[in-house]
């Protein structure tokens, strides 16, 4: 190479450089949405899937029952389904940002660490953080776009103004993603954040944000959770751009200030970590994460030494083989798996044991007390029930409730558990290099999505005895009904993940779960809709489970009893020979 080549090359690397530290936030938000062209097709199908599936949920069915009896107009909507539709686009971004801004950060700082791939480029950390936020805040526009058009094209808006939607949605999606972003910043290890996050905060959050009714039908203490949520203000931002719901001048002024200070506050504070992080100063003069390191091997030097000196005996124990045509199936220690599941769980202390039972009673307790004031009752024919007139509307979601319990609860444990340890920390290619079968792992993690959906269950039904909506007897068998309907889930759950390649693939299972949850006679009956509609609702398995919690809750079996348990047992059998062999299929070539 000439020394003319070299000093042309030098200038264009020069140049090149530059214009990466002006456009370097732009560069790294084109490689994030890059990415997530990968699972592109699970923005496009959720953005339009959701408007639509609660259209004829919310519109259909719950407004049916609330419409009947609660006239909008003072608030200028003209129908319950346009007044909540502009809640349901920020609480769905809401919800989006609870995923978007955990685990791929935590992917970028640890399990794949391409920020600090990035950050070896002329990229300079701000930009780092910056893109990704403009990369994700991009996706919200996308998603709210759709969602508006959606609703559009419905009737359920007619207002031109009510485009603007997308610029409140957009932003209560940072103001929610923004502080979470902050947070999980700062993580060396994920251990169960994301979950108590979304069950601690962003559920809470969402459940007493006034989406589903005004937040004025709460009691004073718990309308406080949602003058400090973002999504109560971007929820009444939006409604004041879709439909022009009264507002004085000044509360409007307040909204937007509200959600702009956090977002400028959290911006500031996940700007400085990932200077931290990705700076000179992460690397001077030591190995980040190794001050945890060394506490942890003392921890286990101390219980070493509580344990005692390991004196080894002569001779070794004789080795068993087993041996048959099952033998690489199974080698009879599921117990190992269950074991070493217990013991992950007690490092969190319980917490997201807790976080489990929490969400449903979040749930009764603001469907109890936010939607019943505009919903007289239920008609007991309706609910399936016979000798009675009316049941309060407490009483008909209390059972449903614990079974979608039940259900969440398994699918947790079986899909996002399972899919950290099977694509991330790969443990489960650990254990298959031992003596345990596909069978021995499959097994036992179920079993350990079956302990925690039985605890979640027991501590709900503890609730629903206090407050008299079941009997002692119901709630023993309910009890049980819940472990099966658990099972039943943890079973496919298990299945279904050993297909997923990417975490963000996991958004399918919300597609599965979204329409079961509004659908399945949880929050109204189901006679709202054709028969047609009727016999695909009576297809979903949350349905058979919400409809056998309802014949124990009201002592009212029949010959469906018998039908609905039936199709849990086969859920079961199938969903267990499925899981069985994929973990062959991946692990035993």
């Amino acid at each position: 190479m000439t020394e003319l080549s070299r000093t042309e090359a030098a200038a264009d690397k020069d140049r090149l450089s530059a214009r990466t530290r002006r456009w370097g936030a732009l560069y790294q938000a084109e490689s994030q949405l890059r990415q997530m062209r990968a699972y592109g097709g699970v923005i496009l199908f959720s953005s339009t899937f959701q408007p639509i599936m609660y259209i004829l949920a919310m519109g259909l069915g719950l407004g049916v029952l609330v419409g009947a009896e609660t006239d909008f107009s003072a608030y200028g909507a003209q129908s319950y389904l346009m007044y909540i539709a502009p809640a349901i686009l920020a609480s769905t971004v809401a919800m989006t940002a609870g995923v978007e801004f955990t685990f791929p950060v935590l992917e970028g700082f640890k399990w794949r660490r391409l920020f600090f791939s990035a950050q070896a480029s002329p990229l300079s950390p701000q930009q780092v953080a910056l893109g990704y936020v403009l990369a994700v805040g991009c996706r919200f526009g996308l998603h709210s776009l759709i969602f508006t058009a959606v609703l559009f094209a419905f009737g359920v808006l007619t207002s031109g103004w009510a485009v603007l939607m997308v610029f409140s949605g957009v932003l209560g999606g940072l103001a929610i993603g923004l502080p979470i972003m902050a947070y999980i910043s700062t993580l060396r290890d994920e251990k169960g954040h994301a979950a108590i996050l979304q069950r601690f905060i962003i559920m809470p959050l969402f459940l007493f944000s006034g989406t589903f009714y005004p937040l004025t039908n709460l009691p004073q203490g718990l309308q406080l959770i949602g003058w400090v949520s973002p999504i109560w203000h971007a929820n009444e931002l939006g409604r004041v751009l879709a439909f022009g719901q009264p507002t004085p001048p000044w509360l409007v002024a307040v909204h937007l200030g509200y959600l702009l200070a956090i977002i400028a506050v959290a911006w500031v504070i996940a700007r400085r970590v990932f200077i931290r992080r990705l700076g000179h100063q992460e690397w001077q003069g030591r190995v980040p994460g190794l001050k945890a390191d060394k506490r942890r091997a003392a921890k286990q030097e101390s219980k070493d030494l509580a344990v005692g000196t390991y004196e080894p005996t002569e001779g070794l124990p004789p080795i068993s083989y087993r041996r048959g045509v099952a033998a690489n199936y199974y080698s009879g220690n599921i117990r190992a798996v269950f074991a070493r599941g217990m013991a992950a769980i007690r490092s969190n202390r319980g917490i997201i044991l807790f976080s489990g039972f929490l969400e449903p009673v979040l749930f009764l307790t603001s469907f109890g007390l936010g939607v019943s004031p505009m919903i007289s009752g239920v008609e007991a024919e309706q609910a399936g029930v016979a000798g009675q007139d009316t049941i309060s509307y407490a009483a008909f979601i209390a059972p449903a409730l614990l079974a979608v319990s039940a259900m969440n609860g398994a699918v947790f444990d079986s899909t996002w558990n399972v899919f950290f340890k099977l694509k991330i920390t790969k443990l489960y290619r650990t254990m298959m290099s031992t003596s345990l079968g596909p069978v021995d792992v499959a097994v036992g993690e179920i079993a350990l999505a079956l302990f925690r959906g039985g605890l979640y269950a027991m501590g709900f039904l503890g609730v629903l005895l206090v407050a008299g909506l079941v009997s002692p007897l119901s709630a023993v068998l309910m009890w049980c009904t819940a472990l099966l309907i658990a099972l039943g889930f943890a079973c496919i759950g298990m299945a279904v993940t050993s297909f997923m390649k990417r975490f963000q693939q996991m958004d399918w299972m919300m597609m599965i779960l979204i329409p079961m949850f509004l659908f399945s006679a949880t929050l109204f009956p189901i006679d709202v809709y054709p028969s047609g509609v009727q016999m695909v609702i009576q297809a979903l398995p949350l349905w058979h489970g919400v409809e056998l919690m309802r014949d124990i809750a009201f002592w009212n079996f029949s010959a469906m009893s018998l039908v609905h348990l039936g199709y849990y047992l086969v859920l079961v059998t199938a969903g267990g020979l499925l899981a069985s062999y994929r973990m062959k299929a991946l692990f035993l070539r």
